[in-house]
């Protein structure tokens, strides 16, 4: 209806700058109506949150927070940092903490969808999140996810500083690293720990550290021996696999590695070949002569 009858008949005129001022004045109205809802489709998830006491405590009933770190960029850090157990009928005497980076993508509506990985073991979760005025409800991940993640509400914390957050987030990932190497994985989280006398004393510090190693310190080393001159973006996991990738995030850009013990392998795609995948040639190496240990 907005300039439905403008050009009909000359003797209109009047009526039609009638309906024209009030097409326009709805059109007004239908912007402001539009506006902000586009933008808040668009909305970002930026600042720190924290997970509440109530849905975070461990297995004998401390509480031990956990704080999201989102970017404008669509990148997330997530932490835990360490606690000493407030239970003196645990038999545990501290809980160790646990640092995981990932993407974040918006879905409409202010729905999020967050994907993140361990910075040190295999596990990973991919869900869902409402933003709702300053708080941030993640939902339960799939029944059927191998890392399962509970329903929980977050409160932003607009006093926390992004230099307070990764003081935080770097004890968290060093006691995350300790907790790991103390159960004695014979590498990262693969169901089957080395306490049995064939491997609990066999090895090394330099072996266990090599295991731990952190997959984006392990991605960017990859990536600088398949592209020198090129800066890394991001490290994602998806699986048992990770890909490492520049700012294009494309096929040709990006590299797949696997972390298997002390070694990992990467592939490349044969010097000539245009057709390849990009999956056709293995290269497998040390950790430690990878990150020149």
């Amino acid at each position: 209806m907005k300039i439905k009858h403008k050009w009909i008949i000359p003797l209109l005129l009047l009526v039609t700058i009638g309906l024209v001022g009030c097409s326009s004045t709805n059109g007004k109205s239908q912007g402001s109506k539009t506006g902000p809802q586009s933008q808040e489709e668009k909305q970002a998830l930026t600042g720190v949150y924290k997970i509440s006491d109530k849905y975070n405590k461990t297995d004998d009933g401390t509480p031990q927070p956990s704080y999201w770190y989102f970017k404008k960029n669509g990148k997330l850090l997530h932490c835990t940092p360490q606690v000493n157990s407030t239970n003196q009928n645990s038999d545990t005497d501290l809980w160790y903490g646990e640092a995981d980076r990932g993407t974040w993508k918006s879905l409409g509506n202010n729905m999020f969808e967050l994907k993140m990985h361990d910075v040190y073991d295999n596990d990973y979760y991919t869900i869902k999140a409402k933003l709702s005025g300053n708080k941030l409800y993640t939902y339960s991940n799939s029944k059927n996810a191998k890392y399962s993640w509970s329903a929980d509400v977050n409160t932003k914390q607009s006093s926390m500083t992004y230099s307070d957050f990764m003081d935080m987030f770097n004890k968290a990932k060093d006691s995350d690293q300790k907790g790991i190497q103390e159960s004695g994985y014979t590498k990262p989280d693969n169901d089957s720990s080395s306490n049995g006398s064939n491997n609990s004393s066999s090895n090394s510090d330099s072996d266990s550290s090599s295991t731990s190693a952190d997959p984006d310190e392990i991605g960017k080393a990859v990536y600088a021996r398949v592209f020198p001159s090129e800066q890394v973006d991001s490290v994602e996991q998806n699986g048992d696999s990770y890909y490492v990738s520049n700012e294009y995030h494309s096929a040709d850009s990006t590299v797949e590695f696997q972390i298997n013990g002390d070694t990992v392998t990467y592939w490349t795609q044969a010097d000539g070949d245009t057709t390849a995948d990009g999956k056709n040639d293995a290269h497998t190496v040390s950790i430690k002569d990878l990150l020149g240990n």
